[in-house]
């Protein structure tokens, strides 16, 4: 990205004649460029496209870290069924706080910095509460003056990344199974042996490439899965630790408010409380 912001380039653009931007584009005028753009009636004529790319997950925030737009793609990935039913909510209403602050510590970078960052690998939790992970790319949002007032972001699924999955291959086994069995009792020596490596290799280079170890890793997963479980069942908090692998209520009651910051029956109410306000059906 250059570190000329796009106001800048528009406002030397306003202080020379333009009319021959209205013309066809010439061959490496990067002027051209923004004077086409200039003529449109509307940014959501670009919005469109983004919210109907394959695979393609797009995002857009204010400054305060709370969602402006989201395109279907990415609406149904967090479990909703209408993109506008996650406009203002931020990413605190949507995952556990220690997610939460890291995508929004990230978001940060990019306003400050008023740089992009470009191909970072992030972890998103699905409607399913599994953690999917994803390449994504978040720029600076500025306005007419130059001034940032947000941020916007693609991601696609890293799956879809092509030679970027390749030091990520030889690990999937390991997130295939800790998605497929993370209520089962899991241990370092199946999943390093499912990665044909040494369990103090594969703690090294799975936290080289997630940013977590794998007792991190799962215990999200797990505390994904319960949110679920409390927000769209009615199921006993005994039955939801038994279905997420924890060893029993009491347990599960410590690490859930540990990672949450409250027990689960508070979040309980509190996301019925929030569903019952918004009208959403969940």
């Amino acid at each position: 990205m250059s570190q000329n912001s796009p106001a800048a380039e528009t406002n030397f653009l306003d202080q020379s004649d333009t009319t021959a931007l209205t013309g066809p584009a010439r061959l490496g005028d990067a002027g051209a460029s923004v004077g086409f753009f200039d003529q449109l009636e509307s940014p959501a004529q670009l919005l469109s496209l983004l919210n109907n790319l394959p695979a393609t997950y797009f995002f857009s925030k204010d400054l305060a870290g709370r969602f402006v737009h989201v395109n279907p793609a990415l609406a149904e990935v967090l479990g909703f069924a209408d993109p506008a039913e996650v406009i203002g909510r931020t990413d605190y209403d949507l995952f556990p706080p220690e997610i939460a602050s890291q995508y929004r510590e990230q978001d940060q970078v990019v306003i400050d910095s008023g740089h992009a960052q470009n191909n970072h690998v992030c972890a998103v939790p699905n409607a399913a509460g599994v953690l999917r992970w994803y390449v994504e790319t978040k720029i600076p949002l500025v306005d007419s003056s130059g001034k940032t007032i947000g941020i916007a972001g693609v991601m696609y699924d890293l799956e879809k990344a092509g030679a970027m999955l390749e030091p990520y291959e030889r690990l999937n086994a390991a997130i295939t199974h800790i998605t497929n069995h993370f209520a089962d009792k899991i241990t370092l020596e199946v999943l390093a042996e499912l990665s044909h490596l040494s369990v103090s290799q594969f703690k090294r280079v799975f936290k080289q490439h997630f940013r977590v170890t794998p007792s991190q890793y799962l215990f999200r997963v797990r505390i994904n899965a319960s949110c679920l479980l409390l927000r769209e069942s009615s199921a006993s908090v005994e039955s939801i630790a038994d279905q997420t692998g924890f060893y029993d209520a009491s347990h599960f009651v410590k690490q859930f408010r540990t990672a949450m910051g409250k027990t689960p029956r508070e979040f309980r109410e509190q996301s019925r409380q929030a569903i019952a306000e918004s009208g959403v059906n969940p």
